[in-house]
């Protein structure tokens, strides 16, 4: 249940031996993949092997809480049954806590937040947010189709490109001087809410706890659904001419600044509501994200590297999710990635593929590497964050169990 909610193997891993310690197991072996787990458990001189596949990858913040806060309060004598009986409780009641309709605006509201950061026109932002919203819309009845995950994100990123060129074209026939301008590099913005930044993240963070099986799987899985997105999105505009050249505009003075903090906050908060995150969790990871990220601005404005930067603000986020995830309850990881995900550079993800179809392979490995080493930068200060913070990060002890382990 933990990992089809889309938390890090460490966290599966560990509720999974707590679990076994409450039930009388002496030793508890896992194997955790992105859609796989090997377990061996022991007890005296016998063991059993099971192996179970999940399904789908999605994230759900608000049923890892729940999973964790059982992983850590188990009832006392925890028999077989009784654990049965708090995850099937779960499974009821721990559903979607947002409607339909909040769920589709959010990942509107989180592109025209990124189309701000990005410094596109407004205009562009009120056009980047009906696409997304209705590139949102496709992907969900893909979803409850059950259609390819791939071809899901290849449908969503089409739809959101065809919306935008769409509105644009309407809004360009009305004369408005505001609303006439609508750029063409604001398509990309719109395909931003599909960019996978949770598993890339905690595919990065699997790593640091020497997890290469799941690591490696979940980056590839990452790697999947960026392909399918950009691609898509490049058919799209090969057919249509709609170009993700880079284009900005600013406000003047203090303006540009608020204008991040309001874009940064509620871009935040659309990528925790698209994760069915609790409304504090919500709050928390977009209070976070508003911290770091103007953190980041600062420094890379200070002409900071911009990697260093990013680095540096997964960092700023990573250290004050600390004791605010303490004090409520809350698993780090539900906070720390929706606050860094308004940090990745998505647009650069889109505009590599751009110009690798355009076969200028130099413009392109430039973005590639821009944005490949900015979500390493993130995941690095999460992780050091994390170091700094959990004794079980920073030493590579065992977990402890009151029984002894047999060799």
């Amino acid at each position: 249940m933990l990992l089809s909610a889309g938390t890090g193997s460490y966290r599966v891993k560990r509720a999974m031996e707590r679990a076994a310690t409450a039930l009388g197991m002496e030793r508890h072996d896992a194997s955790v993949g992105l859609t796989e787990i090997s377990v061996t458990a022991h007890r005296g001189d016998n063991f059993r092997t099971v192996v179970r596949e999940v399904y789908r990858v999605r994230v759900d913040a608000s049923r890892i809480q729940a999973l964790e806060y059982l992983a850590r309060h188990l009832p006392k004598p925890c028999t077989a049954a009784t654990l049965e009986a708090e995850l099937d409780r779960i499974s009821r009641t721990v559903t979607s806590r947002w409607s339909p309709w909040l769920n589709i605006l959010a990942a509107g509201v989180a592109c025209a937040g990124f189309s701000v950061l990005n410094r596109f026109p407004l205009a562009d932002a009120l056009v980047v947010l009906i696409a997304a919203s209705c590139g949102q819309v496709v992907r969900r009845m893909a979803t409850r189709r059950w259609l390819n995950q791939f071809g899901t994100t290849a449908l969503a990123a089409a739809a959101s490109s065809l919306v935008y060129l769409v509105v644009a074209a309407l809004l360009g026939l009305t004369g408005l001087p505001g609303l006439a301008g609508v750029t063409d590099p604001g398509y990309i913005a719109a395909l931003l809410f599909l960019v996978p930044g949770f598993p890339m993240i905690t595919s990065i963070l699997d790593m640091a706890r020497l997890d290469f099986t799941a690591g490696l799987a979940r980056a590839a899985y990452s790697f999947g659904l960026v392909v399918s997105a950009t691609a898509s999105a490049w058919v799209v505009s090969f057919l249509t001419g709609l170009t993700p050249l880079a284009t900005q505009s600013a406000l003047p003075g203090a303006w540009q600044w608020i204008a991040y903090v309001v874009a940064t906050f509620l871009g935040v908060a659309g990528f925790a509501v698209m994760f069915n995150s609790t409304p504090r969790m919500v709050l928390i990871a977009a209070s976070l994200g508003t911290i770091g990220n103007l953190a980041r601005l600062a420094m890379v404005s200070a002409s900071m590297p911009a990697q260093l930067g990013a680095g540096l603000g997964g960092l700023i986020v990573g250290l004050a999710a600390a004791p605010l995830t303490k004090r409520f309850a809350i698993p780090r990881i539900t906070v720390t990635v929706p606050a860094c995900l308004i940090m990745i550079p998505g647009t650069a993800m889109y505009r590599m593929m751009y110009w690798f179809n355009a076969e200028n392979t130099v413009r392109a490995l430039g973005f590639g590497v821009d944005a490949v080493l900015a979500v390493l930068a993130i995941a690095i200060g999460l992780a050091v964050a994390r170091m700094l913070t959990d004794p079980a990060w920073t030493f590579a002890r065992p977990i402890p169990s009151p029984h002894a382990f047999r060799s």
